[in-house]
């Protein structure tokens, strides 16, 4: 029984242990080739990650989500992808921001979307809800900055 604790104890910790490894340099690099490779524009989603986790892949939030892109286990689950596993992140932040733009064909409802769901943002009529306009604010400044800076 001992084995087998301590077993789960490191299944659990070691994924834990390889995010710390890659720093914002490289996680940007990484999040600029899959975006490309995704048909998606880098400077948007390098805008997320930037505010959702700072491009720290050990991030948690207190609600139990997870890394660079803030994926909760649930999404990750959904997509077949293991959020403590950076590229899996990457990947899985790219595929649901680029799911919310062609759901919803707006950068900022896309982004709306990305942090309060897409059913918040259909019972506000199609339009950024209001607990999320900080954030998409803050979005929109940093993808204009990233933009002028020809990422």
């Amino acid at each position: 029984m001992l084995k087998r604790g301590l077993l789960l104890l490191l299944c659990f910790m070691l994924p834990q242990f390889a995010m710390a490894a890659a720093n914002s340099e490289d996680v940007k690099q990484n999040i600029i080739k899959q975006a490309k490779s995704m048909g998606v524009e880098p400077a948007i989603v390098l805008s997320i990650a930037k505010t959702e986790s700072g491009f720290n892949q050990s991030a948690h939030s207190p609600s139990g989500h997870i890394g660079v892109f803030q994926l909760s286990h649930h999404t990750a689950k959904n997509m077949g992808l293991n959020p403590y596993n950076l590229d899996d992140n990457i990947k899985g932040g790219i595929m649901y921001y680029k799911n919310m733009y062609d759901r919803f064909g707006n950068i900022e409802l896309a982004v709306a979307a990305y942090n309060s769901g897409p059913e918040a943002v259909k019972r506000n009529n199609n339009a950024v809800p209001k607990h999320s306009k900080s954030f998409v604010n803050k979005i929109m400044a940093d993808y204009r900055y990233y933009k002028s800076t020809g990422i």
